[in-house]
């Protein structure tokens, strides 16, 4: 009888051992979830344009030997230490604050169109300083001139 007894033990056992399985969890839906997340949030995402400035390019060939119209300022290279270029307005060194004023007492004909020449190290923040003088000036027309390397 104790055999009979050893054997319902066991076999109580082994349903108990049986039946303490770890819980495993299917990653294929899961992971189908989340594509069908990422392509509706694709498929509902809307792209606005980002603004900016409008640029014209030249049409390709040779540059014009022409001189334009207007304007002109060059920006030297920042000295050593010092984080501004030199402004040159039509052959008359500037500074930043006599700009405007400059602009505003230019004659009607120069005030259409600004051309900005600026060398390769100057900061962009002091070409935008001299765009933001401009329009203010009521400058409407910007163009920007590089020297041709030889």
């Amino acid at each position: 009888m104790q055999q009979a007894g050893d054997k319902a033990k066991l076999s109580l056992m082994a349903t108990r051992i049986r039946e303490r399985k770890p819980p495993t969890l299917s990653m294929a839906p899961m992971i189908d979830c989340v594509f069908l997340l990422l392509i509706f949030f694709m498929v509902s995402t809307t792209f606005s344009p980002i603004p900016g400035l409008r640029v014209q390019l030249p049409p390709p060939g040779k540059p014009s030997s022409d001189k334009p119209k207007g304007l002109t300022v060059r920006i030297a290279n920042p000295e050593p230490g010092n984080d501004q270029g030199t402004m040159v307005l039509n052959d008359e060194v500037v500074q930043i604050d006599e700009m405007f004023t400059r602009f505003i007492n230019a004659p009607e004909e120069a005030t259409s169109m600004l051309i900005i020449q600026s060398e390769r190290d100057v900061l962009h923040g002091q070409i935008v300083q001299v765009m933001d003088i401009a329009k203010q000036a009521g400058i409407d027309k910007i163009g920007f001139a590089i020297v041709a390397r030889d």
